[in-house]
């Protein structure tokens, strides 16, 4: 019987492995040969409004987590038809955030969801300090919806110590703060 449970255990670990490239395989590396639309990017956080169209823009290491942030929400604010925004932000998730979000398509559904479709095409926003604490950072953005609505939102960016993004600031999730939480004082 132990002979029996160490080739099943095997088989599920091969298994497991085979689903594993599978999933890895279905994220977008590229954009189909025509689609693709690239932005250039100074480090100058000024500049990142430059570009009316934010298509495929990838991590690297030159990239502040502000800078991050600021991509992401331009990306959001000007996303198009084909959701260049979305595949942009898409871009910039953690692989473990992409992980658990699942491929492109279901990030896709997930951003309109109501919880999250006040970040798409929003009118304006402001950004509270970024606060950078060893690899981790956090950031505050409240947003102004296209019905003038004020949403606030926490951007949490890790950096990365290991794989193809080592050394890259990508999010690890964002949450939407509710106004109607009540606020507890020491």
């Amino acid at each position: 019987m132990k002979g029996l449970d160490g080739i099943v255990d095997k088989a599920l670990l091969a298994v497991g492995l085979l689903l594993l490239l599978v999933f890895i395989g279905s994220f977008p590396l590229m954009p189909e040969q025509g689609q693709a639309q690239y932005t250039n990017y100074t480090s100058a956080e000024s500049s990142a409004a430059s570009a009316s169209s934010w298509s495929y823009l990838r991590p690297s290491k030159a990239l502040t987590p502000q800078e991050v942030v600021q991509i992401q929400l331009k990306a959001l604010q000007q996303n198009d038809g084909s959701d260049s925004g979305v595949i942009t932000v898409f871009n910039f998730s953690s692989p473990v955030s992409r992980i658990s979000m699942g491929p492109i398509e279901h990030f896709r559904v997930m951003v309109r969801d109501p919880v999250y479709r006040p970040m798409l095409n929003f009118k304006s926003y402001k950004k509270g300090n970024m606060v950078i604490t060893g690899r981790s950072a956090y950031q505050l953005v409240v947003l102004t919806t296209e019905n003038d609505a004020k949403v606030a939102y926490l951007f949490m960016l890790a950096r990365q110590t290991k794989g193809y993004y080592k050394g890259c600031w990508l999010t690890v999730g964002v949450v939407r703060l509710d106004d109607n939480r009540p606020v507890y004082s020491a």
